[in-house]
């Protein structure tokens, strides 16, 4: 409101002194031409005489010099020659100034003619006290339309603040209102506000979308540790227990042999896996373990699969391969722990007597691998759920870390690819992995 009030003032001083000025230059115009009429009857000034002193106008008539021969208010014999007015008129042939007197002490408006034929100047004075006087009778006009420019404008912004902050108090209570739920908000006519509700709108889903994450991640940790825990701690009961009953040293040799087997098997179960632990937390970090490098993807395979052969040939299950010669550009750690899950999964959880399809293609710069067995599958409702860290199907033995499947995902998206599983119950799995790794 000061800033309205302010510019306001500026104004009507503006117009004031506009106006002030324009009635300067029309009394400038009625003096020159009072001169104009006298000059044509120089012969008889002394007619205008009494007219101008009814008028209160003086008159001055000054030679060339600058010498006064004539003035209807007093003797002057200051030369003139040097006065503004004077000047401008033998240059210009007329001039005008506004300046205190100081025969008369008041201020004049001098306006003066030079006439050439007659070589001498006619000035004319008008005291400025009746145009002060003149004006001054404008300014309670000015007052007034100012008094009501004012009311107007602090009417108008009233409104208009009102009409405007209204809307704002309510977006800036919504914000501090908020609770879980997004913010919504009304839709507004004006462009600008609603661009930045929908702006606060988008930002707080992103913020939403943000903390629900961070939740979930909290959640998945808390059930990750969890599980760590009781996984870790079944094989270190086994181990307390076994190592207790050989501290007693009442025990054969072969319940001693027992017994360190099954520490042993134990050990290697958390070895196992604290090893897969680690993995997955080093894919989820987006960790890079050493240099990537090219790998002979068949080759790969097969030095798993032979490594296997054992456990397959124990439990007749054959193996069926079909692999192109393909070359692939990645971390050989991160496959090889890929490919080994999906291998070691496909004998786990055959039956005895099955049988595994191992195949691989190439599809430009993507690999397309799978595993298919004839096990004891997964039913429809858990197949979700097998990616999940330490989450075993019900038809699944306890062998195995439970981290498998959950470390194949995480490579597959550490490498932004894709994987599908198709299962039936006691007909067997399928595992599709796709990734845009191959080496051309």
């Amino acid at each position: 409101m000061c800033i309205v009030l302010l510019i306001l003032t500026i104004s009507f001083l503006g117009l004031y002194i506009v106006f002030h000025t324009l009635y300067i230059q029309e009394e400038v115009k009625s003096l020159e031409n009072t001169i104009d009429l006298i000059s044509i009857s120089e012969t008889n000034i002394d007619q205008y005489i009494e007219t101008l002193n009814e008028n209160d106008i003086r008159l001055s008539v000054i030679d060339e010099n600058g010498n006064v021969t004539r003035d209807t208010y007093i003797y002057e014999t200051e030369n003139h020659r040097h006065r503004k007015e004077v000047e401008m008129a033998l240059k210009n042939g007329s001039g005008s100034q506004t300046r205190y007197s100081q025969t008369a002490h008041i201020n004049y408006l001098y306006v003066a003619k030079y006439l050439p034929a007659q070589k001498m100047i006619i000035r004319l004075a008008m005291p400025l006290e009746g145009l002060n006087q003149s004006v001054r009778q404008t300014i309670p006009v000015f007052v007034i339309l100012f008094a009501l420019a004012a009311g107007i404008a602090y009417l108008c912004i009233h409104h208009f603040s009102r009409v405007l902050l209204e809307p704002i108090h309510q977006i800036s209570l919504k914000v501090r209102r908020k609770q879980k739920e997004p913010i919504v908000f009304e839709q507004y006519k004006y462009p600008e506000l609603q661009e930045i509700t929908s702006s606060i709108e988008e930002m707080d889903r992103k913020i939403h979308s943000q903390i629900e994450d961070l939740e979930k991640d909290k959640r998945m940790k808390q059930q990750f540790f969890a599980n760590a825990s009781h996984e870790l701690k079944t094989p270190l009961t086994s181990i307390q227990g076994y190592a207790e009953l050989l501290d007693t040293g009442g025990a054969g040799p072969e319940i001693e042999r027992d017994c360190v087997d099954h520490i042993l098997a134990s050990t290697r179960r958390m070895t196992g896996l604290i090893q897969d632990i680690l993995i997955i937390s080093r894919l989820e970090s987006h960790e890079q373990p050493g240099q990537k490098e090219v790998i002979d993807f068949g080759k790969l395979v097969t030095g798993i699969i032979e490594s296997l052969r054992a456990k397959m040939e124990q439990r007749h299950i054959t193996v069926r391969s079909d692999m192109e010669k393909i070359l692939v550009y990645a971390y050989r750690p991160y496959i090889e722990e890929l490919v080994s899950n999906l291998v070691v999964n496909a004998v786990l959880y055959n039956k005895d007597g099955g049988s595994i399809d191992v195949s691989a293609r190439k599809d430009g710069v993507l690999l397309r691998f799978e595993v298919r067995d004839t096990g004891i599958g997964i039913g429809k409702e858990e197949q979700e759920k097998v990616f999940e860290r330490f989450y075993r199907a019900r038809n699944h033995t306890t062998q195995g870390t439970g981290l498998g499947l959950s470390i194949v995902k995480h490579v597959v998206l550490f490498y932004d690819g894709t994987i599908t599983l198709s299962s039936r119950e006691n007909e067997g799995t399928s595992l599709s992995i796709v990734l845009p790794i191959v080496y051309n």
